[in-house]
């Protein structure tokens, strides 16, 4: 169970998950060992997934929103089929005519295809509906 000690320690971490222990602990008014114990419960317990990086806007490349369509529900079976394209860097299950959001981040528009041609030849795939990100206007 989260309680106000863990939410605004994963507030701090979302804002910056670089930030030192000490000023995390500082933040939400627990000491440093006390804030260590809880992001390690956090992490253990599924709550943390993992920590990542969001890239400069010089770094990202080109980037795109491919919708899939997949023969009956297949997501289940699709997706694993997913995994080994590096460029896609969220699968999302939805509702719909869409079976399947994927984010795909690559290099720029020539690899952006290649990736499209490449989810379009998996394995259960009917179609795919690529809708390129013209302009970030925040992320968090």
């Amino acid at each position: 169970m989260i309680d106000d000690e863990d939410a605004a320690i994963l507030d701090a971490l979302a804002a910056d998950s670089r930030a030192p222990l000490k000023a995390i602990a500082a933040a939400v008014g627990l000491s440093r060992s006390s804030v260590q114990e809880r992001i390690a419960r956090l992490v253990a317990d599924g709550t943390i997934a993992g920590f990542s990086i969001r890239r400069g806007a010089e770094q990202k490349g080109a980037r795109a929103y491919m919708l899939v369509a997949t023969a009956g529900a297949q997501c289940a079976a699709v997706a694993p089929r997913l995994l080994g394209i590096a460029e896609i860097t969220r699968c999302d299950s939805v509702a719909g005519e869409t079976d399947m959001v994927l984010t795909v981040e690559a290099r720029d528009a020539a690899a952006l295809q290649a990736v499209r041609d490449r989810i379009a030849s998996v394995d259960g795939v009917t179609g795919v509906v690529t809708m390129p990100v013209m302009v970030a206007r925040f992320a968090r």
